[in-house]
């Protein structure tokens, strides 16, 4: 089981309760149902990061965030929010949207991979083949080996940009709007890095089992020579086996629905980007 991950507070932003954003008594409320809506999907992939369940490897959350932010972004409300903001504050809450873009293209690849060597893996073990076995096994790790680098480079990233947002935005911008975006980048990117963090557990925890036959039967052929022997060696590799057999199939799986959520969401981020875009470079 991967580490479970907390959603941090962006340093520079108000604190939040779980009604929504504190307000300023000198600031004018204009909170929108759509806005609030924003912050129920917050909290709620917020819960899910901080308790997965059963569900670890769910994007759902995420998705269901980058839906109705992608709404928002199309509110007057907000794109006046936005334009009336600096320059800088719109260009960094865009570039934490590429941030979570490129780190979902990687994901991808990264599934690919996963899936091939988990192929390569079903068929050593099949064969029991010792060689491609610690080959795959190891290029396997390697993946997640990446995966762990990837979930830390978007978390990282994910939040300075949405620090930044912050930092940079006018005494003339909405801060609310701008809260509320920004947060939905920096708890967009922990979830993810939560899911990565998990993928890299499951694909770890199968290349070790399946792994482990090779190593142990060298051990045992010196050890057991007699037909009795041998007959509960036989059983035992089987046994463990099935079991790696099971576990790469569960990560094929895995791999497959992922492989269709996270292009869902990927789709989802370049979409919301390019609706903040238009915000901030509107054409007539």
């Amino acid at each position: 089981m991967a580490p479970m991950m907390t959603v941090p507070p962006i340093p520079g932003r108000p604190a939040r309760s779980l009604a929504g954003h504190v307000r300023s008594a000198s600031v004018p409320c204009h909170s929108h149902p759509l806005l609030m809506h924003v912050d129920d999907q917050l909290l709620a992939l917020r819960s899910w990061t901080s308790n997965p369940g059963q569900n670890p490897l769910s994007l759902a959350h995420v998705r269901a965030l980058l839906c109705v932010l992608d709404e928002l972004l199309h509110l007057p409300l907000a794109q006046g929010a936005l334009v009336r903001g600096a320059a800088a504050c719109t260009d960094s809450l865009l570039d934490g949207f590429l941030v979570l873009a490129d780190a979902f293209g990687s994901f991808l690849a990264a599934l690919l991979a996963l899936r091939q060597h988990a192929s390569d893996l079903r068929a050593a073990v099949r064969r029991r083949d010792p060689e491609k076995l610690a080959s795959a096994a190891r290029a396997q790790r390697q993946v997640g080996k990446e995966l762990e680098q990837l979930a830390a480079a978007v978390a990282r990233e994910a939040a300075r940009c949405a620090r930044a947002s912050l930092v940079s935005c006018s005494a003339s911008a909405e801060p609310e709007i701008v809260s509320t975006v920004a947060e939905a980048i920096n708890d967009t990117a922990v979830a993810s890095a939560s899911v990565f963090l998990e993928v890299c557990a499951v694909a770890d925890a199968a290349a070790a089992v399946a792994a482990s036959p090779s190593s142990s039967s060298k051990k045992q052929r010196l050890a057991l020579v007699n037909a009795s022997s041998r007959s509960k060696r036989l059983a035992s590799e089987e046994q463990r086996e099935a079991v790696a057999l099971e576990k790469l199939q569960e990560l094929e799986l895995c791999i497959g629905e992922l492989e269709s959520e996270s292009e869902k969401v990927f789709r989802s981020l370049v979409q919301t980007r390019v609706s903040l875009l238009n915000v901030h470079t509107p054409t007539f």
